[in-house]
């Protein structure tokens, strides 16, 4: 009877496996398709990232952590929320509570995955995420910046904006993590415009979180070094033009080289 009972609870998750990822694949393919539609859509037309969203919000509460360390499901479920972040940003910032926390939190995730399809799809997200983000605050709007999140601070649990806290992440997976090298364009693309939304205050506590640590004064010296030439160096402008992006990759990569003899950057 125990084997029997396994047997059916093995089935019933290899169904709903197969059955998530159907719905993945078919909301993916309407995302895809969203240029053609938009063509063809009259006046009375269904808005589509609408329609989307309501399929995303349907999903998620489905996908536990544990499903998406299964590598396909996983790959299928951030192309979609890259997908979805890219073309329509704007929804997020009227999601409700749960369901921008649930798609946060599987960003988290995958950030720190070991498939670096996942870690360059999660990347491309952030980065739709945060530009968006820092457009709405030029023009003097910023609903994302009324959605908190919490994050693991130097003094233990806090609740921080989701610019702060994307950027907070991405700094601590570049330091202390093995992150791979050729991802290093993909995250400098994500922190350019976190950066450009926090960088007043959030990246100088931060900096002084990380400094703080080190009790090491030629590893601190070094380290405020790196920092500073990350943020200035090449003549950066406030601007997410390609030309100011390619600066940054730079920098990144210079950044990345020149703390890498006293942190964990591989």
């Amino acid at each position: 009877m125990l084997s029997l009972s396994s047997s059916l609870r093995n089935e019933s998750q290899a169904e709903k496996y197969k059955d998530l990822r159907a719905l993945l694949r078919l909301l993916t393919n309407i995302c895809l398709q969203v240029g053609f539609l938009s063509d063809c859509g009259g006046e009375g037309s269904p808005d589509i990232a609408e329609v989307i969203y309501i399929g995303l919000d349907i999903v998620t509460p489905l996908i536990s952590l544990d499903l998406l360390k299964y590598p396909k499901l996983s790959r299928e479920y951030f192309v979609l929320i890259s997908h979805l972040l890219e073309l329509y940003p704007e929804k997020v910032a009227h999601l409700n509570s749960d369901a921008f926390t649930r798609i946060i939190g599987s960003l988290d995730f995958g950030l720190n995955m070991q498939d670096s399809d996942v870690v360059e799809r999660c990347l491309a997200a952030v980065n739709a995420l945060a530009s968006y983000n820092f457009k709405e605050r030029l023009g003097g709007r910023g609903r994302l910046n009324s959605q908190l999140m919490e994050s693991e601070g130097s003094n233990g649990k806090l609740q921080e904006s989701i610019s702060s806290h994307f950027l907070r992440l991405l700094l601590q997976i570049l330091l202390f993590e093995d992150f791979r090298s050729e991802l290093a364009g993909y995250a400098a693309d994500a922190l350019l415009p976190l950066l450009f939304c926090e960088q007043e205050f959030c990246l100088q506590r931060l900096v002084h979180e990380l400094l703080d640590k080190q009790q090491n004064p030629t590893v601190k010296s070094r380290l405020a070094t790196a920092f500073h030439n990350l943020t200035s160096s090449n003549n950066l402008s406030s601007s997410l033009d390609r030309p100011n992006r390619q600066r940054f990759r730079k920098n990144l990569l210079s950044f990345m080289a020149d703390v890498s003899g006293f942190m964990q950057i591989k």
